[in-house]
């Protein structure tokens, strides 16, 4: 899902997230995410650079990181209409030590899930955002 990410044709807003919606971000996440600390969540996202907001689509906002420099974007959480903040793959795999929650998916599962389909739980759809 979103694979081919291009932020100059799948965006339809970007904006730099201000310092007090960033610490609403990171109090979202403390609290989706109970194993990560105040202190991880700031080595995960720095105060520098600051966070981008992408809105794609009607539903889904992708937050990135700004890379000084090469001028590129890491995309690092995302969001579902109004659901929890969560992690991409690539970040998660990026810090393999730190623990996020997580969901386990039958093997037969994968190439549905590769190819965009939500996992659904009793009462609840989860969205993987693979990148």
């Amino acid at each position: 899902m979103f694979k081919s990410f291009d932020p100059d044709n799948d965006v339809s807003t970007s904006t730099q997230v201000k310092a007090s919606v960033q610490r609403g971000i990171k109090s979202q996440i403390l609290n989706a995410h109970p194993a990560v600390t105040d202190e991880i969540l700031n080595e995960l996202l720095p105060k520098k650079p600051p966070l981008v907001q992408y809105k794609i689509g009607p539903h889904l906002m992708l937050y990135c990181q700004q890379q000084e420099g090469s001028g590129g974007d890491i995309p690092v959480f995302f969001q579902h209409r109004d659901g929890p903040i969560l992690p991409t793959l690539k970040f998660i795999h990026k810090y393999p030590k730190v623990e996020f929650t997580r969901v386990t998916v039958d093997k037969g599962a994968i190439p549905f899930l590769l190819g965009g389909a939500n996992v659904m739980a009793p009462g609840k759809s989860l969205v993987l955002f693979i990148m």
